[in-house]
């Protein structure tokens, strides 16, 4: 039986940066599991500085699947979720976002650890799925 796909978020990533016990424990449960979470390219992008402070985050990023293979329906799909999305007031619709959300539709699974569940809970929503989340 194949383990469950997982997929993180920016907040996912920047909790590992921080040096996040709850990350770390997650992360290691999934891959003694057998799972290698998945993390969107432009999540990666949205996170990414460089250098020595990246550290922790560099070796983490070792043990994941950046996932790059998007097509242009993939985007129009983020696209139109930014639009009939039901975000909470005064927030602006984070493309980044709705792709992580793309990406788990694409590898057929609803667990994404997230920093910003109402964000994720309403792009999915927009697309009929119930999401699994974890929140760091």
């Amino acid at each position: 039986m194949t383990p469950p796909q997982v997929v993180y978020d920016s907040g996912a990533l920047i909790a590992v940066e921080r040096g996040s016990a709850d990350m770390r424990y997650l992360h290691t449960h999934w891959r003694a599991a057998g799972v290698r979470p998945l993390v969107p390219g432009p999540v990666l992008a949205q996170v990414w500085r460089g250098g020595p402070r990246q550290y922790r985050l560099a070796e983490f990023m070792k043990q994941c699947r950046v996932f790059l293979d998007f097509k242009e329906e993939d985007y129009q799909r983020a696209g139109w979720m930014l639009g009939q999305a039901d975000l909470p007031s005064k927030k602006r619709p984070d493309a980044v976002d709705a792709l992580v959300v793309v990406t788990a539709v694409l590898h057929r699974t609803d667990v994404i650890v997230t920093s910003d569940p109402e964000d994720i809970t309403a792009y999915g929503t927009a697309l009929g799925r119930k999401l699994d989340l974890v929140r760091v």
